[in-house]
């Protein structure tokens, strides 16, 4: 296969982990959200310093502090830890993901040359990938809507070793901040998040391509 064919195939892929880990990022650590959620689902009644406790729990697993309340047991720390690793390497992810988006579109560049052909190879991969990342979003929605608690497990599953991740509301702390409809709402956010940015993405790709076939006719004419 031509670069230009592997490129364009490695930037329709690209876009879907740039636009979730983008919105997983945004959604995922606003704290508006999770004061609204704590008042929803009695978590401020239930835990009186759920605010307190939120934010310590969330600088620790964004790698900005390495201590974690007395209130959670060692088997809640560790899962802690293991949340803390899963977004270091989301961030690494979005990263690398953004650098290999950045490079094919510069090099890509490079070998199309003019403009009008740049606009349309890069009009056509946002276009595509904006296609699939809706695709994918609305699954996930789909999921999240109709079955979420076998999709929380299933995650679970795929991320954490078994029997890491089950906790007892009446001796555990962790899942009486965090819980399970409260990820379900997270989930539905980032959801939707990503379909309307994906929507953007989209139109971009559209007017790209829109503009370089103006170009074309312009040259033509």
């Amino acid at each position: 296969m031509k670069f230009l064919t592997i490129s364009e195939i490695l930037l329709i892929i690209a876009v879907p982990f740039l636009v979730f880990l983008v919105m997983l990022n945004f959604y995922g650590f606003d704290n508006n959200f999770y004061r609204e959620k704590f008042l929803e689902y009695g978590v401020s009644h239930n835990v009186p310093n759920s605010g307190s406790l939120h934010e310590k729990v969330i600088n620790f697993i964004k790698g900005e502090s390495n201590e974690l309340p007395n209130e959670f047991n060692e088997r809640e720390r560790q899962h802690l830890l293991d949340v803390r690793k899963i977004i270091r390497a989301a961030a690494i992810l979005l990263y690398a993901a953004a650098f290999l988006f950045i490079f094919l579109l510069i090099f890509s560049s490079l070998k199309l040359k003019s403009s009008r052909r740049i606009m349309g190879f890069t009009g056509k991969a946002l276009f595509l990938g904006g296609i699939l990342t809706i695709i994918l979003a609305a699954a996930a929605f789909f999921m999240i809507s109709f079955g979420f608690s076998s999709t929380f497990e299933s995650f679970h599953q795929l991320l954490f070793q078994k029997g890491t991740y089950l906790f007892d509301p009446a001796n555990e702390m962790i899942v009486n901040l965090y819980p399970e409809q409260l990820f379900r709402d997270i989930g539905a956010r980032v959801s939707k998040g990503v379909i309307l940015s994906s929507a953007l993405v989209i139109l971009l790709g559209i007017i790209l391509i829109f503009m370089s076939k103006s170009k074309k006719n312009k040259k033509k004419g």
